[in-house]
């Protein structure tokens, strides 16, 4: 088959994006011929490499899939509104492009969010006359409500009716949670057309030692607390910087935040306020380094805001995180985060308004109350054993080949 994949991000691009570059890498393996239509990337930092500067459209083929991009807005990632506008931007740069391609194709799947992915693949697929499906990595606009980045309102209301009509006229809907695939049901997509494709993890993750970062960062004597990822709203890391306020006593035990976001700047704010020195930000860095970071830790953290879709929310990266065979502590209740953890091996959770109940599971695995290192290991088995990403990859190509 032909397939087009519409996402707004793809590599060299860092986090998330790696998981549909790696499926589409998988179609090709399996004989498939696969494009995908991008932005130029910017993610995180809003930055262009000079190869993509002042370009309106680049063509360039990545280990075989064919990319096409287009021009973009470029923003950070802690400027939510200069990014909406560019997510605008693309989906009438990408729309005008598409003109270029010879090609016509048998299926168009795009990946959201953004919510203007899933129109362009709409459109795309009206004009090719191809199969349309949707991706569903994060409800939106429900989402941005339960965290607070959009008020609701006449246009939240508006623009969640139309894609739930985009759910609705999909050919196919791939759920990456379980929740987002039980939200589906009640709001009358036909559950015969969607399946849950879990993001899974890399070899890379499964397979990591540490790589002397410990040492390269001055870090040998240090119990090291490690969260990384997007320094986003829909984070509680305020709990974090609360916990390591709370541990000042403990001068070997050492937090460490790797990525950057929005609340970057914020969170930095309340470190300079409390005067601590057991807390560093390290910003983003090498996408190939993440699995020596989290394999260096002795604690990996987590801590979503608590709003209603948390329950469903199951962050991609937990997966990476069990890969590297470490303890993870998690700040929410209740959730299919916390439900995977349980049938991994255990859930140390922490409510996230609670910071002294994070600082307590820190020091009972310091001091050894909690066995770390058999639940990293328990761990590790789960990730290895259930969600190597060849494991989705091959459940997802069975399902867009049976369309």
């Amino acid at each position: 088959m032909k397939i087009l994949i519409v996402s707004q991000h793809f590599p060299p691009e860092k986090g998330a994006v790696r998981r549909i570059f790696e499926f589409a890498r998988y179609f090709l393996g399996k004989g498939h011929d696969v494009s995908v239509l991008t932005a130029m990337p910017h993610y995180p930092d809003g930055i262009l490499a000079p190869k993509y500067q002042g370009k309106f459209y680049l063509r360039e083929e990545i280990e075989g899939v064919k990319v096409h991009r287009s021009y973009v807005l470029p923003a950070a990632n802690r400027y939510p509104g200069k990014r909406m506008v560019g997510f605008v931007v693309f989906m009438i740069t990408a729309l005008l492009n598409s003109f270029r391609f010879r090609d016509n194709y048998d299926i168009v799947l795009a990946t959201a969010p953004p919510v203007t992915t899933p129109v362009i693949g709409w459109i795309l697929s009206k004009l090719f006359r191809s199969k349309f499906v949707i991706e569903i990595r994060d409800l939106q606009p429900e989402s941005s409500e339960d965290f607070g980045n959009l008020n609701r309102s006449f246009f939240t209301r508006t623009l969640k009716k139309f894609m739930h009509s985009l759910y609705r006229r999909a050919d196919r809907v791939v759920a990456v949670t379980d929740g987002i695939n039980e939200y589906l049901a009640t709001i009358g997509v036909e559950s015969d057309k969607v399946t849950t494709i879990k993001s899974g993890v890399g070899t890379e993750f499964i397979n990591s030692d540490s790589n002397g970062i410990r040492r390269k960062f001055g870090w040998e004597d240090k119990f090291l607390v490690l969260y990384a990822g997007t320094l986003g709203w829909a984070h509680s890391l305020e709990t974090v910087i609360e916990a390591a306020r709370q541990l000042t006593d403990q001068p070997d035990i050492y937090f460490v935040f790797v990525g950057d976001g929005q609340k970057r700047e914020a969170l930095e704010g309340m470190v300079r306020d409390y005067g601590l020195s057991n807390v560093s930000f390290i910003g983003v860095q090498p996408l190939e380094t993440i699995p020596y970071f989290l394999k260096a830790s002795d604690v990996l953290v987590e801590s979503l805001k608590e709003v209603p879709i948390t329950k469903g929310t199951f962050p991609c990266k937990l997966f990476e995180y069990m890969a590297s065979g470490r303890p993870i502590v998690f700040g929410a209740r209740d959730c299919e985060a916390i439900r995977e953890l349980d049938k991994a091996g255990g859930a140390l959770w922490f409510p996230t308004e609670e910071p002294h109940k994070l600082s307590e599971l820190i020091l009972a695995l310091k001091h050894g109350r909690i066995d770390g290192e058999k639940l990293g290991r328990q761990y590790h088995h789960h990730a290895s054993t259930y969600h190597r990403r060849e494991i989705w990859a091959e459940r997802y190509a069975q399902f867009i080949e049976s369309i």
